[in-house]
C-alpha cells in the first residue's frame, strides 16, 4: 500500500473512531460497546477481577477485552491506540499524548518466612536470600532504586514476575522479597511475615493510562470510578495489620 492509502486507511480509522465516541456519549449510564484494557499481572490477583465483575453489573452491555502485560509495553499500546487504556505503576515521566487517573496507592512491605525471628529489616535484606520482582517491571525498578537510595546490597537469588510464586517461594523458606500488599495480596500471606517499610515509606500508585485525545474516553471515565471503589480495599500503612513493623 502507497503513502496516499495508508492515509487514507489513517482518516478511516479516525473516522470509526469518532463514530464509536458519538455512540459512548449518546448512551450515557448505558455504556456499550467493546473497549480493549490493558493490567499489569500483579493486578490480576485483586483488583481487576473485582472490578471487572462490578463492571458487568454495571453495564452488562459493555465489552470487555483484557490484555496484560508489563507496565511499559501497556503504556506504549496505549500511546499508540492499541489498546484504549490500561492499568499500570505510575511512570516516573508520563509519555506525551498521554494521560493517567490514580486508582490506587499501595504500600510495599518485606515479606518473610514465618519463622525468620529477626525483625531487623536492613539486616534480613542484607544477608537473607532476596527474591526480586522482575526489573523490567515499573514497580521492580522502583523497588530496585529504593534499595539502592538507601545503600543495601541484597543477595540476589531469584528474579521472578509473578507474586504468586514469590509469596510461594518465601513460604517455603527459600528467601524474602519486597511486594506490594492489598487486600488480595493479605489474604495470600498466611504462613508470612510482612513489615511494611517506612521511614522513608514506599509505595506503589496504580493508575489508568490513557491517550489524551482518546475517542472512548467516556467509556474509561465510568471504568476508572469503578476501578477506584474496587482498589478502596487498599490500605494506609497505619491501617495494615502486619505481622511485625520495622522502621527501615
Amino acid at each position: 500500500m502507497n503513502e496516499r492509502g495508508l492515509g487514507l486507511v489513517e482518516d478511516a480509522r479516525k473516522i470509526l473512531e469518532l463514530c464509536e465516541h458519538m455512540t459512548d456519549l449518546a448512551g450515557g449510564k448505558d455504556l456499550s460497546g467493546t473497549i480493549t484494557l490493558g493490567a499489569v499481572p500483579t493486578s490480576l490477583l485483586g483488583l481487576m477481577p473485582v472490578a471487572l465483575s462490578e463492571i458487568r453489573n454495571q453495564y452488562p452491555k459493555l465489552r470487555i477485552r483484557l490484555v496484560s502485560g508489563l507496565s511499559a509495553e501497556l503504556a506504549g499500546r496505549t500511546r499508540t491506540g492499541e489498546i484504549d487504556a490500561a492499568l499500570v505503576t505510575e511512570p516516573t515521566v508520563l509519555a506525551e499524548g498521554l494521560r493517567c487517573h490514580v486508582i490506587a496507592i499501595e504500600p510495599l512491605a518485606l515479606i518473610t518466612p514465618v519463622d525468620l525471628l529477626s525483625n531487623d529489616v536492613r539486616l534480613i535484606l542484607k544477608e537473607q536470600p532476596y527474591i526480586q520482582f522482575n526489573k523490567n517491571a515499573w514497580a521492580g525498578q522502583q523497588i530496585v532504586q529504593h534499595l539502592l537510595d538507601l545503600g543495601i546490597k541484597t543477595q540476589l537469588a531469584m528474579e521472578i514476575d509473578s507474586l504468586e510464586a514469590i509469596y510461594r517461594m518465601v513460604a517455603q523458606g527459600l528467601g524474602v522479597s519486597i511486594i506490594p500488599l492489598n487486600s488480595a495480596t493479605e489474604a495470600m500471606l498466611p504462613g508470612i511475615k510482612t513489615m511494611v517499610l517506612e521511614e522513608p515509606a514506599l509505595y506503589r500508585t496504580l493508575v489508568i493510562v490513557e491517550r489524551t485525545t482518546n475517542p472512548r474516553s467516556a467509556l474509561v471515565s465510568g471504568i476508572v470510578e469503578i476501578l477506584r471503589n474496587a482498589g478502596q480495599g487498599g490500605h494506609k500503612v497505619n491501617d495494615l495489620p502486619v505481622r511485625a513493623r520495622q522502621v527501615l
